[in-house]
């Protein structure tokens, strides 16, 4: 057993050491989430019968390029994370060949552990094309080793892999860059994704208190406390009971979206979930047992994220103009009751839409009644049951 600094949550602590930056608060509470999971690394696990379940995450932050503070995020908690023994990373741009090299060097005790902070995670994943994707769907099992044909002839064998990833990217790049039959499957069902359009409202330049100056050298010891942890993870019985009839309830229905890009994840939600519990439980308290607090906050904490998820994929699709529809019909939302013109929009949208692509796209938000034409003016309808856009 450990003394521990702070008197509750880990996870709580870190969103009031952060709570003057500009990144929005998911984007810090997942990257925590992260932290404690590079922490944790291959040390602590869930038996799940058939195999054991690792505490490695793959979370990645979504938002529009430049506006939501995506790497500002990350490096905060990288920057604590490196506060703990033995934390190794990837390099912020590598390839496959590269991070299978640096998992087979960074064995120690058993386990090969890094976490891979990718602030560009569109390049980390074209870097190598479809065998990066393949390699880290491969790893994110955590298998007992993983063995790799080099091209001299010879073999890298990772023993006891544990990949923890941390990414940041644009719906745009995903839109364009991801075909859309791997969307929902594969990877992109491994991973968490944390999307956000609009920051916090925070002082230009942010200024600590000495509370929270203090707080960050108290979270690194304590994440050094929660770094020791070590064996097996077992549910308390009335955590295990509410996860039972969670599961055997939602078996005929995973997917309540009914989006098929997001079928995978849903399918997959299991796993995320205890996962992520393990991580919650781990930031509160020494014990290795999920209280059922603990698999409820986690199940809480996902659900927060679900229903923005499916605009990570908005313009992933076989209809081009998909992307330019909630372009165009955010412009108009913004422009409240005053509308914008037909010539105002072709003014602001001359650079992505000619103007028979423009008149159809409104066309379109006309038929599906997010718009209307009000004199020269198109304004928004039925405002209030679009996803959270002032978010």
């Amino acid at each position: 057993m450990t003394d521990r600094l702070l008197p509750s949550s880990w996870l709580t602590a870190y969103l009031a050491y952060t709570a003057e930056s500009e990144s929005p608060e998911d984007y810090h509470l997942w990257t925590a989430v992260s932290v404690i999971a590079g922490a944790l690394k291959r040390q602590v696990f869930f038996d799940m019968g058939y195999f054991l379940l690792y505490p490695n995450m793959y979370i990645v932050l979504v938002g529009p390029a430049g506006r939501c503070k995506k790497s500002t995020a990350m490096r905060i908690g990288r920057d604590v994370l490196k506060g703990t023994p033995g934390a190794k990373f990837t390099a912020d741009s590598t390839t496959r060949e590269k991070l299978i090299i640096n998992l087979t060097q960074a064995h120690k005790d058993g386990s090969s552990a890094m976490t891979a902070h990718s602030t560009e995670f569109a390049t980390m994943l074209t870097s190598s094309g479809m065998d990066m994707v393949v390699f880290l769907t491969d790893i994110f099992d955590c298998p007992p080793s993983w063995e790799h044909d080099t091209k001299s002839g010879g073999k890298n064998t990772i023993k006891g892999p544990f990949l923890n990833l941390l990414g940041a990217t644009t719906p745009d790049w995903i839109s364009r860059a991801m075909p859309l039959d791997t969307i929902g499957i594969g990877l992109t069902s491994r991973i968490i994704f944390v999307f956000h359009d609009t920051p916090r409202e925070a002082d230009p330049i942010p200024k600590l208190t000495p509370a929270q100056q203090a707080l960050q050298q108290i979270l690194i010891t304590d994440l050094i406390a929660i770094s020791t942890l070590n064996g097996r993870f077992e549910l308390a019985p009335d955590a295990d009971k509410f996860h039972c009839d969670w599961y055997r309830g939602r078996v005929g229905n995973p997917n309540p979206t009914g989006d098929p890009r997001l079928a995978g994840y849903f399918e997959r939600k299991q796993t995320h979930l205890l996962k992520l519990s393990m991580i919650v439980a781990a930031s509160k308290r020494d014990g290795l047992i999920i209280e059922l607090e603990d698999l409820t906050d986690a199940m809480k904490m996902m659900e927060a994220i679900e229903g923005r998820m499916m605009r990570v994929f908005s313009g992933v699709g076989k209809n081009p103009i998909f992307a330019d529809k909630e372009a165009v019909l955010a412009a108009i939302i913004a422009a409240g009751k005053n509308g914008l013109s037909l010539g105002e929009l072709l003014s602001r949208f001359n650079y992505t839409l000619r103007k028979d692509e423009l008149i159809e796209v409104l066309e379109t938000l006309i038929m599906i009644d997010a718009a209307m034409m009000r004199g020269p003016k198109y304004v928004a309808i039925n405002v209030p049951q679009l996803p959270a856009e002032a978010e």
